[in-house]
């Protein structure tokens, strides 16, 4: 296949978005790319999280990672913080010994790292950690750069890549890193043109990838100093949040990419069985199994755009089709949340899915009381080729009273796997409600009746048709 334009590039992009939405450039190579070998090929993880050599923190799935990359014909490495799960040098080490024995000297493949919170604060977090000072990486986060790297430390540092620019930024506090805004305008006349660079951080800048509710995004300094650069590309991680999720790619005034996670998934908040909330009493499921995934991403750049494959690596597969990403952004960037959110396709169910439920059952919620509860379960929405993958599930629970239906709650949930492979979604997904959820019964009066309206939403909340259960007494 000859070489695309870039004219033919960009309009090939926003024509795969409006129809295919969830897939948003499913013939990677073959349509934006032909069979032209990328200028540049990168690994990018993060959030690795590493407490010794072996063991549920240890660096076998770093040293999987890695030796997949050289595999693949990396030319560098980027890991975007979070390395040393308690801030300690030893931990540190870990993650040098697994770098130097997949990838030693003289190999040509280009370390680019970054310190992310756990690296700096990471022993404050553990109250029962008691490292003597010079066990911390942040008694001289230089000197043990230097030292552990073999590299020198910059606290913003920039490198040459087979003609690209990387600029990193290493974790200063947890509203990002202030200097970066002056940094990229002194930096701005080499940096501007056509040719993408990389700008690396642990935080996601604000208001990007995973939107405006991301778990720890900075205060706004990165995105700021990014937004007068249309070839910028920013990589970041912290969120945890996971590859399937179709917010980890943003496009605005540059990109901004989500890195996920190589130790555990982050899902995120406000779902039944996803982290703390504010109604965190009211919870009734555990939280899903977020350490059974490992992900990172394969990225391959070319004149005109970057091709995203999205890697599990706990189960050695892709997590689904490539993304690509034309650059510099333009008008008409297809990655825009806006656009994206307009074109989606809801997920739907299959013409005889059912809901289910169990109970009223003696329960317990998330911190083990009893709880009288019912359970209600549903398949799973439909995936496969051309369908599009749900990311949540909103169950509504409708009291009936005589002639009046009223909402008593309202919850969204996760599929207990949302964040794997297709092929390995569960196929059945719960939601529990305890009785004191939906109203009280009161001696003399007829028993109120429940039905449960479930609906599949996809990553920007476009929902399907609902299924809705019998009424049940309760």
């Amino acid at each position: 296949m000859a070489e695309m334009t870039r004219k033919e590039f960009l309009a090939g992009a926003v024509a795969l978005t409006a129809l295919r939405p969830w897939r948003m450039f499913a013939a990677a190579d073959a349509v934006a790319t032909g069979a032209k070998r990328p200028n540049l090929r990168l690994g990018v993880i993060s959030d690795v999280h590493v407490r010794a050599a072996t063991g549920q923190f240890g660096t076998e799935h770093l040293v999987k990672a890695l030796a997949w990359f050289r595999d693949q014909g990396v030319d560098g490495v980027i890991l975007a913080g979070d390395m040393a799960d308690d801030g300690l040098v030893s931990q540190l080490q870990h993650v040098a010994d697994a770098w130097n024995a997949v990838f030693p000297a003289g190999s040509g493949v280009e370390k680019l790292f970054v310190y992310g919170n756990h690296d700096i604060e990471g022993a404050s977090y553990n109250p029962k950690l008691k490292p003597a000072p010079e066990e911390l990486i942040v008694t001289d986060r230089a000197a043990v750069w230097e030292k552990v790297f073999g590299e020198p430390y910059e606290p913003i540092w920039k490198k040459t890549l087979k003609g690209y620019t990387f600029i990193g930024a290493h974790w200063v506090a947890w509203k990002g890193v202030p200097e970066i805004e002056r940094y990229m305008q002194e930096h701005a006349a080499e940096l501007r043109g056509n040719r993408p660079f990389f700008y690396i951080q642990h935080p996601h800048p604000a208001n990007t990838c995973h939107g405006p509710w991301a778990w720890g995004h900075d205060e706004g300094f990165a995105t700021r100093a990014l937004e007068s650069f249309p070839n910028a590309v920013s990589i970041s991680g912290h969120s945890h949040h996971p590859l399937v999720d179709e917010r980890s790619v943003w496009q605005g005034a540059f990109t901004s990419i989500g890195a996920s996670s190589l130790r555990y998934i982050g899902p995120m908040f406000g779902r039944e069985n996803s982290g703390p909330s504010q109604n965190d009493d009211l919870k009734q499921m555990p939280v899903i199994d977020k350490f059974s995934e490992k992900q990172g991403l394969l990225v391959s750049v070319y004149d005109d755009g970057l091709v995203l494959e999205r890697r599990d690596f706990a189960h050695d597969g892709k997590l689904g089709d490539d993304w690509i990403v034309p650059l510099p952004v333009g008008p008409a960037a297809p990655f825009r949340f806006d656009v994206r959110a307009a074109a989606a396709t809801p997920p739907r169910f299959a013409a005889d899915a059912r809901v289910a439920i169990e109970g009223p059952i003696d329960g317990k919620d998330r911190k083990g009381r009893p709880t009288r509860q019912l359970v209600v379960t549903f398949p799973s929405a439909l995936m496969g080729e051309g369908l599009t993958r749900a990311y949540d599930y909103e169950v509504v629970a409708e009291v009936e009273e005589c002639d009046v239906r009223r909402v008593a709650a309202t919850k969204r949930v996760y599929s207990p796997g949302y964040f794997n492979r297709p092929e390995r979604e569960a196929k059945t997904v719960k939601c529990v409600f305890a009785l004191a959820e939906l109203g009280t019964r009161k001696a003399g009066y007829l028993s109120p009746r429940v039905r449960f309206r479930v609906r599949a939403a996809e990553s920007f909340g476009k929902m399907g048709e609902a299924i809705v259960s019998e009424a049940i007494s309760f």
